[in-house]
């Protein structure tokens, strides 16, 4: 009985520690064959940075401590399925970074999570103000439908920003549960020190505030990245609700550049829904943006979409926009160069698979 016992014993040990903490390896594989065309140019590419999900290799694992108490981490690297490199990612918030060998630059944070008073994170991930156009786009911002073909488009002040989607250096704290309530701080550096010319460039803090039980979901979020040339603001608020097997969205979003001449801010909108059907869902949206330049730029773009979902691992799907440029706007959803006043259409067809 002893000899059996200890085994036993060890075996129990082995099971104890694999219950409290685990590390898994996930990713998405999203490639689309894309036709996209403005004025008299046009282009037929392969892109591999997706066009229904973005594509990611990750690893992610968690150790519970105890007492309500676990660790977290999470290293996440964007790719491009099509060329096989990595993406980029900017080390001071400030400058951008340089696309090439794998590079967690989507996500890589250490956290320590309570269920009483919610998480601290430290690492690089997405900063406040950039969720609620993840969430409340029925796109969620990927591929030629994408709501950053407005919203974070060349008419906005947070274009070129590098904390616009992310931000390095950071240091977060998110609410625990709250009846549906959650929340989110960030405060990020650029790791320069006080003797610089400009200690502040690239500095990014922000805040995000929502509620999210049963059919409704509403959330607010705003962000300042300080720059050597003026600080950028960007706020938006968005909301859905579940009727059925529709989805239906809103957003509102706005953007300012302190110290600036000429064309300093811009708004916009979004209206969308996913539609849920036997064999996947229907993604449409319609948003529009305008700056307060002098004649008054502005653009709109309607997309709709089909994702055929084979399984719950792979799908396949289409998409179609439409973005019309007015009053010398010139955006361009991607593949070509803007012509003010022109017409840009896009098409996807891909395939996407996640593990």
């Amino acid at each position: 009985m002893k000899k059996i016992a200890i085994p036993m014993a060890l075996c129990a040990l082995a099971l104890d520690a694999s219950a409290q903490s685990s590390v898994t390896l996930y990713g998405v594989l999203d490639t689309t064959v894309q036709r996209a065309s403005q004025g008299s140019a046009s282009i037929t590419r392969v892109y591999g940075t997706g066009g229904n999900q973005y594509s990611r290799l990750g690893i992610r694992g968690t150790e519970d401590l105890g007492g309500g108490l676990s660790a977290g981490f999470v290293l996440d690297a964007g790719l491009n399925v099509a060329s096989g490199i990595g993406g980029a990612a900017s080390t001071d918030n400030a400058t951008a970074g340089t696309a090439g060998g794998l590079v967690f630059n989507r996500r890589a944070s250490l956290s320590l999570i309570s269920r009483d008073w919610g998480e601290v994170r430290l690492g690089r991930g997405f900063v406040p103000s950039y969720w609620n156009l993840i969430v409340f786009d029925p796109f969620g911002t990927a591929g030629a439908g994408g709501i950053i073909n407005t919203a974070q488009s060349a008419l906005t002040q947070v274009a070129t920003v590098q904390t616009a989607v992310r931000a390095s250096n950071s240091v977060g704290y998110f609410l625990p549960e709250l009846n549906g309530v959650y929340g989110e701080l960030m405060k990020a550096v650029n790791n320069t020190p006080s003797t610089s010319t400009t200690p502040d460039n690239g500095n990014y803090q922000g805040i995000r505030l929502g509620y999210a039980r049963d059919a409704l979901h509403v959330a607010v979020a705003s962000g300042r990245t300080a720059l050597a040339n003026g600080a950028v603001s960007a706020s938006n608020v968005g909301a859905s609700y579940v009727i059925g097997p529709v989805t239906a969205s809103a957003l509102y979003f706005v953007d300012r550049k302190n110290a600036v001449a000429g064309p300093n801010r811009s708004n916009g909108w979004m209206l969308g829904a996913q539609v849920k059907v036997a064999t996947g869902y229907i993604p449409v949206s319609l948003s529009k943006i305008s700056d307060n330049s002098a004649s008054g730029r502005s653009a709109q773009q309607l997309a709709v979409g089909y994702v055929h979902e084979l399984s719950k691992r792979t799908a396949v799907y289409g998409t179609y926009s439409q973005i019309r440029n007015r009053n010398g706007a010139a955006l361009s959803g991607g593949g070509v160069t803007g012509v003010a006043n022109a017409t840009w259409t896009g098409m996807d067809f891909g395939i996407r698979h996640s593990f």
